[in-house]
């Protein structure tokens, strides 16, 4: 993966910032489908509010915290449950799962139609889910990775006393039943809504009680074996927040004053302010005052000199005396020869209320390089707990014998938080930073740093599978601003070109051509019926001449906002009809089977990926089983054992080959090849930008199983496409809606060309700054002249099942009905002669 080396800055005028609040995540996960592009947004919430509609969604609200004496922090929420960033989210679902009113509903439209289709997958195969039972799904388009389905009792809109005596030990089993999932997925953390007092009428005082009681009985039993799990109770409602709360402080006990948080902190209970805490995506710093000796968290950090004697300084000696003498032996065996200032001991908590010490060495030497010294120990601190710890607290390091003053440190430990929050992009940190309560003069250093570093601190974060979040940059009285950013200056360009198509102004009508619309299913077109209402606009959906797309018109901010959101359609369907292809594929050249049975192909595909990619298991949340893919062994929810074969349909496959841990692969090609391509595409006017030879394991196989049933020498063919199709085509090879020619005057197929020339004519692609080429080797065996009206090719003599190969209009232009009969090479990139100094 190419870094995001690549930006582009884009100013917002008011009617830009309306369009991109309305549909920000919609607008973020088109610009990633189609030109592999993050977007962050920059002062865009701050200018909604002198003219821009932003949501008018309240923060999240945190009402409690408290960290349990096995690891399970507990914390109470006033948010909502569709944009709450966890692990997994927990759905209050019907024994069908059909999600069709209350928080069922609302997690549906925000997460997307699959959520729905997932839950149908699981109620097919396994019927329906009983009461007190709790199922996974992935999350869709919800800023989290799961959804735990949990069914919970529903009693009668007036529920006598008998109802609910009846119902409580069902929601008792309900409530575990999330805390087991949580547990067999390795989840680490978990939004729990109260479950069945909504639409299913549970007293709400009865059900915050037994939430709390479960959770409390999961922690003392150690059900989560020692880790470190966040269960928020998430509610939007200020009724039920306040009775969760209530249920914590009379189980649980009074809160604590540090702890991990999974989002904004604006607890009433801290001893901090909102004021003192910062949140960028993943990374959360709080400024306290407290003692770090009694700070609950993963790791503490101290500082030490370079014998490793805990008894001198202040902060050292406070954490040994806490810790006791077992910390100083552990310390000592850990030296190992020389020890260099910078270096950085961990030990175990021992006594103290943490899981490890991070003993820093750092020497009282002044000037540059002591700075720079402290300042990585900040870092590598930072770095080495985020790989497997949620939470560290700091002291002021430095203002003691080392002698720096107090405004350096503040400053040196802000800088090394900011740079670790650019680098930091996928795993949560809360970072503190603790203050001996009555060093005032320290608590005002951090605190004016905290207020510069929030006005010029530009954080964003990277999504696997996928997609990214925006976010913001958190200035005040500055442009509103859009920043793209992307490996590629070709697609950076590309992306912008399309941004200021779909911001910019125009006669109130945008035109959307992407064949994918004839996959829309019928939940699709309720959506775009649901658009039609929500943004006052026209869509029409049109397919003609092998062509299909939208067409939507109306005022020209909504126009905007209701493309933004159709082209989001469009790449789901696109991604959704990608894995269906690329699931086919490789069920065709490699079968995984467990009991000699194989898995159907989408769970065959994800196997494979995953075993191609060096992964060690795979979780299967649909069968509820973890695959050891490194030994090849399953193991069920009951911990039962069974083996897994990996069986090659063919013997010459073999992905191994390839440097990418795929079963594909694109490589720059450079040298001959290099300059015989360079000379091919400037005999048409363009100039060469890249080259990549495509190699797909799986396609290969397929592709030679048809050149011995055709019979025929392949011949090398050339195909322009968009760039939005180029890595679909290296995945899953050709199909008739990736590239349709303005006009299918030789029949309803794949077109190719034999020249780049007349292939620059077929596709005409004028009007664009880069020009995507593939070459390709195709099997065109016996031909026939094409018509407009063929579907499929022409029958050959008598026999009805005996079909022509290909199609051809005598000159250049060839057609054929079948993506097997054709392997991609070569990915050219061209430009005009202008765009090559880009």
């Amino acid at each position: 993966m190419q870094a995001m080396s690549n930006r582009a800055p884009i100013p917002l005028v008011p009617e830009q910032c309306a369009v991109l609040s309305n549909c920000r995540d919609a607008f973020c996960k088109a610009v990633e489908a189609k030109f592999g592009c993050t977007a962050i947004f920059h002062n865009l919430e701050e200018s909604d509010s002198s003219g821009c509609n932003a949501s008018n969604l309240s923060a999240p609200e945190l009402r409690y915290f408290k960290q349990l004496s096995k690891g399970v922090k507990v914390s109470v929420w006033k948010d909502d449950l569709t944009r709450h960033k966890v692990d997994a989210v927990v759905n209050a679902a019907n024994e069908g799962l059909n999600h069709g009113a209350g928080l069922a509903l609302a997690l549906c439209n925000a997460g997307g139609p699959m959520i729905q289709k997932w839950s149908d997958d699981i109620t097919g195969k396994q019927g329906i889910v009983p009461t007190g039972k709790a199922v996974l799904t992935p999350a869709g388009n919800l800023p989290c990775k799961n959804i735990i389905h949990a069914v919970g009792p529903c009693l009668p809109s007036n529920p006598t006393k008998w109802d609910v005596e009846r119902s409580a030990p069902i929601l008792h089993k309900t409530i575990k039943s999330i805390l087991d999932v949580v547990e067999f997925s390795k989840l680490s953390s978990v939004a729990i809504p109260a479950i069945s007092s909504g639409l299913f009428n549970f007293p709400r005082d009865l059900c915050a009680n037994i939430i709390v009681q479960i959770v409390q009985e999961y922690n003392d039993c150690n059900g989560f074996n020692g880790r470190v799990v966040e269960i928020n109770l998430v509610n939007n409602d200020e009724p039920t927040v306040q009775e969760m709360e209530r249920a914590c402080k009379e189980f649980l006990g009074g809160p604590n004053i540090t702890g991990s948080y999974s989002g904004a902190v604006t607890s009433r209970d801290q001893s901090f302010s909102s004021g003192n805490s910062f949140q960028f995506e993943n990374v959360t710093l709080h400024i306290t005052k407290g003692l770090i000796e009694e700070q609950m968290v993963d790791v503490i950090v101290n500082t030490i000199s370079d014998n490793l004697d805990l008894s001198m300084g202040l902060v050292s000696k406070a954490i040994f005396e806490k810790a006791g003498k077992k910390i100083q032996e552990e310390l000592y065996k850990n030296k190992k020869g020389f020890v260099a200032s910078g270096d950085v001991f961990v030990t175990k908590g021992h006594s103290l209320n943490c899981v490890e010490v991070y003993h820093t060495v750092c020497t009282s030497r002044s000037g540059t390089r002591a700075k720079q010294i402290l300042y990585e120990v900040v870092l590598n601190c930072l770095m080495k707990a985020v790989s497997a710890y949620k939470s560290i607290s700091f002291p002021a390091i430095g203002t003691g014998n080392l002698g720096f003053r107090k405004q350096e440190v503040a400053e040196i430990m802000m800088q090394a938080v900011a740079e670790f929050a650019n680098k930091n992009s996928r795993k949560k940190l809360e970072i503190n930073f603790v203050v001996f309560p009555k060093d005032i003069e320290m608590m005002e250093a951090f605190e004016n740093k905290l207020n510069g570093v929030k006005g010029r601190m530009k954080f964003h974060s990277a999504m696997p599978q996928s997609s990214a979040f925006a976010t913001k940059e958190s200035t005040r009285n500055e442009t509103p601003t859009l920043e793209i950013s992307s490996g590629s200056k070709e697609a950076l360009r590309e992306a912008q070109a399309w941004i200021m198509n779909m911001l910019g102004p125009r006669n109130g009508t945008i035109t959307i051509m992407n064949n994918h619309v004839i996959y829309f299913g019928q939940k699709d077109h309720e959506n775009l019926l649901s658009l039609q209402t929500l943004h006052g606009v026209h869509i029409t959906v049109f397919f003609k001449n092998g062509n299909g797309g939208v067409i939507i018109t109306g005022e020209p901010i909504s126009v905007s906002c209701g493309a933004i959101e159709v082209e989001s359609m469009l790449c789901q369907a696109q991604k959704d009809f990608a894995l269906d292809e690329e699931s086919d594929l490789l069920y065709s050249v490699v079968r995984w089977q467990c009991k000699d049975a194989p898995w159907p192909p989408k769970v065959n595909a994800a196997l494979e990926k995953a075993y191609l990619a060096r992964n060690k298991e795979i979780e299967l949340h649909d069968y509820n089983i973890k695959v050891n893919l490194k030994n090849k062994f399953v193991v069920d929810c009951f911990g039962q054992t069974s083996s897994v074969a990996r069986t090659c349909m063919f013997k010459d496959y073999s992905p191994f080959r390839l440097d990418s841990n795929s079963f594909y692969a694109r490589t720059p090609v450079d040298g001959k090849g290099f300059l015989e391509m360079e000379r091919k595409v400037k005999d048409c006017g363009l100039c060469t930008i890249r080259v990549e030879k495509i190699e797909n394991a799986a396609l290969q196989q397929i592709f030679e199983l048809n050149r011995m049933r055709i019979k025929d020498k392949t011949v090398h063919l050339y195909q322009c496409v968009s760039a939005q199709f180029c890595d679909l085509i290296c995945r899953v090879g050709f199909h008739k809606d990736f590239a349709p020619p303005a006009e299918q005057k030789d029949g309803s197929g794949i077109y190719f060309s034999s020249t780049l020339d007349r292939a620059l004519k077929l596709w005409n692609r004028q009007n664009e700054e880069y020009i995507y080429i593939i070459q390709a080797q195709v099997l065109t065996g016996k031909s026939v002249i094409g018509s407009p009206d063929f579907i499929l090719p022409p029958v050959m003599g008598s026999d009805p099942l005996k079909r022509f190969d290909s199609l051809t209009d005598k000159e250049n232009t060839h057609v054929i009905f079948n993506g097997q009969q054709a392997l991609p090479q070569y990915l050219i990139l061209c430009g005009k002669p202008t765009s090559s100094a880009v």
